[in-house]
């Protein structure tokens, strides 16, 4: 999960949906803005503790579309953070085998312990690596995920056409992003949609992503290697 130090500004997101799900007045959420841009999360264990707790169903959601491609799949997450929705994938399919990449030590220590813990360390590991250089060979994986994590990455087009190289031929990509509604930064449709067009992938499927509830928070990214490579 490129560019650590910016992961404040998923809590915010997250937070802005809880609140405008529930209703909570206009004046409040710019205080909530003012407060949360005060501060940067010091620390994995923080970030793991406000923001993924939060972000519990989101995960088990995106794991179970995950686990369903393919229940022996072998899973590249990029931008796996303290290594949650990794071990949720594991702990839905007893087949499946997932490794992890952060840019951030100390995330994947984080996500190493909680596979530990769950005694699911044979079939979930974690790398430190970045989007931009995949230390993997080429089609090495059947599915490649990521949540909240592209719009960090320094060159989208040059991390998608990485996951391209890594998956093997009929591979699926599944990137699940902030929508632009709730965060301004964040890309719409149709910018998702031509990063795709760059690179080897070629279309893509774009879809809002229904959560908390009706809310479209999110948008998905929808990735198919062509079965001949």
């Amino acid at each position: 999960m490129p560019v650590p130090r910016k992961r404040w500004l998923v809590t915010l997101a997250i937070m802005g949906a809880v609140f405008l799900y529930r209703g909570i007045r206009r004046q409040a959420f710019r205080q909530l803005i003012n407060n949360l841009r005060a501060f940067d999360l010091p620390s994995a264990g923080l970030y793991d503790t406000l923001v993924t707790s939060l972000l519990e169903g989101f995960y088990r959601r995106v794991a179970e579309e995950v686990v369903a491609l393919n229940p022996s799949t072998l899973v590249l997450e990029v931008g796996s953070g303290p290594g949650r929705l990794a071990v949720l994938m594991a702990q839905l399919s007893p087949t499946i085998r997932v490794i992890g990449v952060d840019i951030s030590p100390s995330m994947v220590e984080r996500a190493a312990r909680r596979a530990t813990e769950a005694g699911l360390s044979e079939r979930v590991e974690f790398k430190v690596g970045d989007v931009a250089d995949l230390r993997f060979p080429n089609g090495h994986f059947d599915t490649v995920v990521s949540t909240l994590s592209l719009h960090h990455w320094a060159d989208p087009s040059h991390g998608l056409a990485e996951i391209w190289r890594v998956l093997k031929p009929g591979g699926e990509a599944h990137i699940y992003d902030l929508s632009a509604w709730l965060w301004m930064h964040a890309y719409i449709r149709e910018e998702l949609a031509e990063l795709s067009r760059g690179t080897p992938f070629g279309m893509a499927s774009v879809e809002a992503f229904r959560w908390p509830g009706p809310i479209p928070a999110f948008s998905r990214l929808v990735l198919r290697r062509g079965d001949q490579g």
